[in-house]
């Protein structure tokens, strides 16, 4: 598939810049028939939300005719922010759902030198093979981010005991799915045709101390190498005993050999210009080798969003699986961590949407693929925070006065984008 120049900036020891050699965007279009039905009174949803499929990205294959396929992952579905929610006296998170109906699903997208479309999808299911959804799961279960889901009306929607957050994906070599969420956070493993086959959980098969995942910042990306080595990054800094979020230096990526369940874990150095440390966030990763990854790094760097995509080296890193909490050692660190380089700074080339969560690499080893989440198109018209409800009186408060006023949604500017970004030398 040919493609336009363009030029991006690797990030050599040197501090010199390497030349790309090309840069193609795309709008990704959803056909109807991949759209989540909507059934509230806004027109601007009359056909339902454009589904986000942009929480990750693998690499399919390329047709005969040069078209390329890849898979593209959707996370929990359309939601937004709630009011303070005021329950028994006490505030509890939460989030609207206003597709609570909606099934987390593997998009397939087709990508040609004009446009790229998603062609089919392939929803997640049970062990049981019914339909999964993206509500939270009950509280005191593993993996409970301790959330309310609500509709409009501020009606409990309850919870889905396998609900899912997707937003990592890779594939093995016998065609299953590996996926990420950012729940539990667990790693499940999927047959081709949806079906969830196996669970990996903090204690179950990850270590334990991942369940100190800041809410809903789980795992964030996952790959898999040429060895069939599963690497999964959590999203942000972990908060062990609600304490470390912000003196911890690191994010950790579990690399998992998938048949024996041997865990090892590194360190990956987050930057050091973020107002706090739990602002920094992994989009996605991807193997390049063993113990080597490309990974996106994203957040708020001296008041100004950054989107970065780095190379990381692990093969010198120490393996921290048994080492308890050192998120709380700060800079104080005695291990050694990953060593990054920056590969593309998308900023500097036009990116102007806040999340790159997709990552793949195309089979020349020159052409990285990335995606955005564009949140379903939707998010919430009013500012919530004039708002407060009180469950046990079944009332809206708006600047502490009671009110019928329903909440509503609005169209999110956002595009669903692809980037296909070709460099000069492979990776």
């Amino acid at each position: 598939m040919k493609t336009k120049l363009a030029l991006l900036s690797l990030f050599v020891s040197t501090l010199t810049f390497s030349e790309v050699v090309n840069l193609k965007k795309f709008d990704i279009e959803v056909p109807s028939q991949f759209m989540v039905p909507y059934s509230g009174d806004e027109s601007e949803f009359k056909d339902g939300f454009k589904t986000g499929f942009g929480s990750a990205l693998a690499f399919k294959n390329i047709n005969s005719d040069g078209t390329i396929e890849f898979y593209a992952l959707t996370d929990r579905g359309p939601n937004a922010d709630i009011p303070k929610y005021l329950k028994d006296g006490k505030s509890v998170p939460g989030k609207f759902f206003p597709a609570p109906n909606f099934t987390p699903s593997i998009g397939i997208l087709k990508v040609d030198d004009k446009k790229a479309e998603i062609i089919d999808k392939i929803e997640l299911k049970d062990s049981t093979g019914k339909n999964i959804t993206g509500l939270p799961l009950p509280l005191n279960r593993i993996g409970s981010t301790g959330e309310v889901a609500l509709d409009l009306n501020m009606n409990s929607l309850g919870y889905d005991i396998n609900g899912l957050d997707p937003e990592g994906i890779a594939i093995d070599k016998d065609g299953n799915f590996w996926i990420s969420d950012e729940y539990g956070p667990f790693i499940i493993k999927v047959d081709k045709n949806g079906k969830i086959l196996e669970k990996l959980e903090p204690g179950n098969g990850l270590p334990e101390i991942v369940k100190y995942r800041i809410p809903n910042r789980g795992i964030e990306g996952l790959t898999i190498d040429k060895n069939g080595n599963i690497y999964a990054a959590v999203q942000s800094t972990l908060n062990v005993d609600g304490k470390t979020k912000d003196t911890a230096i690191f994010t950790r990526v579990l690399k998992i050999d998938p048949d024996t369940k041997e865990v090892k874990t590194f360190a990956y150095p987050i930057d050091k210009n973020y107002k706090s440390n739990s602002a920094a966030k992994i989009g996605d990763i991807y193997a390049v080798d063993e113990n080597k990854l490309l990974i996106i790094e994203q957040g708020k760097q001296k008041g100004k969003m950054e989107n970065l995509i780095y190379l990381v080296d692990f093969s010198k890193a120490d393996d921290i699986t048994t080492l308890g909490n050192l998120e709380s050692k700060g800079n104080d660190l005695k291990i050694k961590l990953g060593e990054k380089k920056l590969v593309v700074d998308l900023r500097k080339h036009g990116w102007d949407t806040e999340k790159a969560e997709g990552l793949t690499l195309l089979p020349d080893n020159k052409t990285i693929a990335i995606i955005n989440d564009n949140d379903f198109g939707m998010a919430i018209s009013e500012d919530v925070s004039p708002y407060h409800y009180n469950e046990n009186e079944k009332q809206l408060y708006l600047n502490n006065k009671a009110t019928n006023q329903k909440l509503t949604l609005k169209k999110n500017t956002e595009t669903s984008q692809l980037w296909l970004v070709t460099l000069k030398e492979e990776i």
